[in-house]
C-alpha cells in the first residue's frame, strides 16, 4: 500500500509541475504577445496597399483606420455605397499623410467569384499597374440559430456570406499574385511580402450549441487557411531557385484571426437572434470593441503570428484544437496545448450537461 500512495504521489507531483510548467510558459506567451519582446516588424504598410473586405463597418474599417495611421494606402469593399462613402472619409481623415496617401472604395458582392475578380483589378489599374500588396478578408455576418430549425435556405447564405466571400476574395487575389514573372526581369533585390489574411471566430477551435448556421463556414475558413500556408510555400520556394525556373514576383503569407464578440451592428442583430441557450452558452465571451480587435490583430501581424487571437479565453480555446496547424511559437504554444486540453477535459461535459439540462427545462425548442 505504501508504494502505491508513494507512486501517486510521484504521480500527482509530476502532474502539478506539469501543470505549472505549462502555466508559466502560457504567461510568459502572453506577456510577450502583449509587448511584442525580441522581434521585428514582419508587416511594414507605409507607403503599401491594402485591400479590406467588409471595410464599411465594424472590424474592417476599425482595420482599416488604424492602418491608415500608419501610411497605408486603403481601398474598402462592401455592398453598401453610402456606408463605404461614409467609412473611406473616416479612413481618409486617420491617414498619417494625407499629401501621399490614397484612398479608395468599391462596390462588389463578394459572393459572386467574378465580382473579386473584378476588384483585383480594379484595384491593380487604380495602383499604377501595381497589384494590392495586403488583402484582408473581413466580409460577413452571423445568423444563430438551433440547426434544425434553420431553413437551408439560411444554412447556405452564411456558408456564401462567410466561408465563399472569403474563398473568392483568396482565389482572385492569389491568381494575381502567384502569375510567373519573366525570368529575365525579376528583381535582384526581392519584393516585399504580400499578406493574405481571413478573418475567422474562435467557434472553429471550439463549437456553442446554437451556431450550426455560422460555425461550419468558420471552420471551412480554418481549414482553407491551413491548406494555404502548406501551399503558398510552393510559390515561395520557386523564388530561391538558383536556376531560371519560373517563379512569383513576391514571397506570400497567410494569416487568419480568430476574435470572439464584436461589438457591432451586427452584433446586435446577432443578438436578437440568438438562442437564450446559447447566450449561457457563451458567457465567458466578453465582446471586445472592434478597435481593439484591430489592434491587438495588428500588432500579432507584426510579430508574424499565423493564427491569432485577440483575448486570453480566445488564446487558450485555440491551444485545445492547434492540430498540424503551424505554431506561431513551437514550445509556447505547445504548452498552452497542453493546459488547454486539461482546461477543456470538465468544460466540454459542463457545455453538453447545460445544453441537456435546457431541454429537461424547456422541451423542444419552438422554431
Amino acid at each position: 500500500m505504501s508504494s502505491i500512495l508513494s507512486s501517486l504521489s510521484n504521480d500527482l507531483s509530476s502532474t502539478t509541475l506539469g501543470i505549472s510548467v505549462a502555466l508559466c510558459g502560457l504567461v510568459v506567451y502572453l506577456t510577450a504577445q502583449m509587448f511584442g519582446f525580441g522581434s521585428r516588424n514582419e508587416f511594414v504598410v507605409e507607403g503599401r496597399t491594402v485591400v479590406i473586405t467588409g471595410g464599411s463597418e465594424g472590424m474592417g474599417k476599425a482595420a482599416a483606420c488604424q492602418l491608415a495611421k500608419k501610411g497605408a494606402n486603403v481601398v474598402l469593399v462592401a455592398r453598401t455605397v453610402s456606408k463605404l462613402q461614409a467609412a473611406l472619409e473616416e479612413v481618409a481623415s486617420a491617414a498619417a499623410d494625407t499629401t501621399k496617401q490614397r484612398f479608395h472604395y468599391i462596390s462588389a458582392d463578394l459572393t459572386n467569384a467574378e465580382e473579386c475578380d473584378r476588384i483585383i483589378t480594379e484595384v491593380t489599374e487604380w495602383n499604377q499597374g501595381h497589384p494590392p500588396d495586403v488583402v484582408w478578408c473581413c466580409a460577413g455576418f452571423c445568423n444563430p440559430g438551433f440547426f434544425v430549425d434553420t431553413p437551408i435556405q439560411t444554412l447556405r447564405s452564411q456558408m456564401d456570406t462567410v466561408y465563399w466571400t472569403a474563398a473568392n476574395t483568396a482565389h482572385a487575389t492569389l491568381r494575381k499574385w502567384l502569375s510567373p514573372a519573366d525570368p529575365s526581369q525579376q528583381q535582384q533585390t526581392p519584393a516585399p511580402r504580400r499578406h493574405l489574411i481571413f478573418t475567422c471566430s474562435t467557434l472553429a477551435f471550439v463549437s456553442v450549441a446554437g451556431y450550426g448556421p455560422y460555425a461550419p463556414a468558420k471552420a471551412a475558413i480554418r481549414s482553407l487557411s491551413d491548406t494555404l500556408s502548406q501551399e503558398i510555400e510552393l510559390y515561395n520556394g520557386s523564388r530561391a531557385s538558383k536556376s531560371q525556373v519560373s517563379a512569383t514576383p513576391a514571397d506570400v503569407k497567410i494569416h487568419t484571426v480568430f476574435p470572439m464578440g464584436i461589438l457591432s451592428p451586427g452584433f446586435e442583430n446577432e443578438e436578437k437572434l440568438k438562442p437564450e441557450l446559447t447566450k449561457q452558452l457563451e458567457e465567458a465571451d466578453k465582446p471586445q470593441t472592434p478597435e481593439e480587435v484591430a489592434k491587438i490583430s495588428i500588432q500579432a501581424l507584426e510579430r508574424g503570428d499565423y493564427l491569432i487571437t485577440t483575448m486570453f479565453v480566445g488564446h487558450i480555446m485555440k491551444g485545445s484544437a492547434l492540430g498540424v496547424s503551424p505554431r506561431n511559437s513551437v514550445i509556447l504554444d505547445t504548452l498552452t496545448g497542453w493546459l488547454s486540453n486539461l482546461v477543456f477535459v470538465p468544460i466540454i461535459a459542463d457545455l453538453k450537461r447545460k445544453a441537456w439540462n435546457w431541454g429537461v427545462k424547456n422541451g423542444v425548442p419552438s422554431s
